[in-house]
């Protein structure tokens, strides 16, 4: 599918002058984008729009894009299918909504398009999605506004808002993307398709996909079969319930499989899978940044013993082992922290302000035989209601970060204040660790981490 992702050129049919209409805001996007290729601007009732001159048709265009971008009216599609056929595009995303999300009639007309692409030889994402985006192609052919920058995670979506909303936190958190596709009906190009495509893909590290149907099993189960192998993949499947599959059939015209079927096939093929959407792009960001354990032991460093106990309690039921502190370590911390100190794991900072402390104190637990290290806290360093020591917090939370590198071994970081007031976890954020509100979520994506590493070293066993 390299003629999709990376088109040498693009028409955009049904390019509007109209500032508000798709056709206009996607072409504004694969301009701004930075897209080197041709852009073709599609629409017999204009001559110039964006700077570029406008064609009539697909037949009047100088050479043949790769890919074509149809944002026409739902009856107007099939008609445009075969013109972009008989010019020889290879691929086509349409936009446009009104198939078999809407019913019988839709769906008809869907198989027609199907029909006639199939006959004329334009494979087809969607209908009704919302396009796709390449950071390595600097192509942004869709309608979202909200694209983060170049990064080693792919999203495959069969919803478009879901797809706006991953993108949207991925560009606030600073994480990068590789490649978002949103399939929509999926009509043709399915999921177990893309699935393989990235499993390939040399700049894709995690892959992960919202799901509201299965429309080829045994494909998908193969699919799965390598790409679980090979890849992180983390899905979010929803409309398994009765409420969610009535919901899933007026969007996209999903059909439901029952949870407790996908839930053994996920665990049998090792893919992980999200609760809901925000925990797909905590697991996501996670997998895309941090190394994975090479055990399930762990240590908690926190800045109060109430999380501590929650911390403990959350790694007990999720059978990440809380290992006791090595002798050597006990003494070392021991110059390290006042002489009331619980000298156990969880190491309570007993609302130490010293971020020296901290530093040094994680830095021991990362050269000893831990997995795994938690960091939980009030802004984190201890110090967040002195303002003079924020500066100096910033600078070891940069130190930190430093870390996961040197030692290879991920620290799970929970600052309860969040990023819009605590600048130690912006900064984390900055030198790409995850940052937590919770320590329950922490626990969660460390514990799928552990389980996934697990599993990795049993089939290279095998």
């Amino acid at each position: 599918m390299d003629e999709l992702f990376f088109p040498k050129g693009v028409c955009i049919i049904g390019a509007s002058r109209d500032p508000q209409a798709l056709g206009h805001i996607i072409l504004k996007n694969i301009l701004s984008g930075g897209f080197s290729g041709h852009v073709y601007p599609i629409n017999p009732k204009c001559e110039i729009l964006l700077g570029l001159r406008c064609y009539s048709s697909v037949r009047d265009l100088p050479t043949v894009p790769d890919l074509a971008i149809l944002a026409v009216p739902a009856n107007a599609v099939p008609s445009v299918i075969a013109e972009c056929g008989e010019k020889g595009i290879p691929y086509a995303v349409i936009i446009t909504a009104g198939f078999k999300e809407t019913g019988e009639k839709g769906a008809e007309l869907e198989r027609e398009v199907l029909r006639i692409a199939r006959e004329k030889g334009v494979r087809i994402v969607g209908p009704n999605c919302m396009g796709l985006y390449n950071s390595f192609n600097s192509l942004t052919a869709t309608f979202t506004l909200m694209v983060p920058k170049k990064g080693n995670i792919s999203f495959i979506s069969q919803s478009g808002a879901v797809g706006t909303t991953m993108l949207a936190w991925a560009k606030k958190a600073g994480i990068g993307f590789s490649k978002f596709i949103s399939i929509g009906n999926e009509s043709d190009i399915s999921l177990p398709e893309l699935l393989l495509y990235l499993s390939d893909d040399k700049t894709t590290k995690v892959i992960t996909a919202y799901m509201e149907s299965v429309k080829d099993g045994r494909a998908f189960l193969e699919a799965l079969r390598k790409v679980s192998s090979n890849k992180p993949t983390i899905i979010l499947k929803v409309g398994s319930t009765p409420a969610g599959a009535k919901a899933a059939a007026s969007h996209t015209g999903a059909i439901a499989v029952e949870s407790s079927v996908l839930e053994g096939i996920f665990r049998q093929f090792s893919v992980i899978q999200a609760r809901d959407t925000e925990e797909l792009f905590q697991l996501a960001h996670a997998f895309s940044s941090l190394p994975l354990p090479q055990g399930s032991s762990a240590a908690v460093v926190s800045s109060g013993g109430g999380w501590a106990i929650e911390c403990a309690d959350a790694l007990e039921s999720s059978k990440i082992r809380l290992t006791p502190l090595p002798e050597s370590v006990i003494k070392e911390l021991d110059g390290l922290l006042p002489p009331y100190w619980s000298r156990r794991n969880p190491l309570d900072m007993v609302a130490s302000i010293n971020s020296e402390a901290y530093y040094q104190a994680i830095k021991l637990l990362m050269e000893s035989e831990y997995d795994l290290v938690f960091l939980i806290g009030y802004g984190v360093l201890g110090s967040i209601a002195i303002p003079m020591a924020a500066d100096r917090d910033v600078e070891y939370a940069k130190k930190i970060s430093e870390l996961v590198n040197v030692y290879k071994k991920p620290i799970f970081v929970v600052d309860v204040l969040g990023e819009d007031l605590s600048e130690c976890a912006r900064t984390f954020k900055q030198h790409n660790l995850p940052v937590f509100r919770t320590v329950k979520s922490a626990v969660r994506v460390a514990s799928e981490m552990v389980h996934y590493s697990v599993r990795l070293k049993s089939r290279s066993k095998n």
